[in-house]
């Protein structure tokens, strides 16, 4: 499974790092989430999806979410419309 946060759309609420965080935390300058662990142990999957999914801005795209092999988790501060 694959999630990307898409920093720009960030509102900076932090129910992603209530949610999970071993896997997010908030950049001290203006709150926007940051990823801390790009390849998390997937017991963490959970987590990882529940925080995703929570999230009020929906920053959160998850892909491939059958696959749970692996864990994947980035940040992207590419603009999307």
């Amino acid at each position: 499974m694959k999630v990307t946060a898409f920093t720009d759309r960030c509102i900076a609420s932090g129910s992603c790092v209530l949610a999970c965080p071993q896997v997010f935390d908030q950049r001290e300058t203006d709150g926007v989430v940051r990823v801390l662990q790009e390849r998390p142990p997937l017991e963490l999957l959970e987590k990882v999806k529940n925080a995703a999914f929570a999230c009020p801005a929906q920053v959160f795209t998850v892909e491939d979410e059958e696959n749970t092999s692996e864990l994947i988790v980035v940040e992207d501060d590419s603009e999307q419309a």
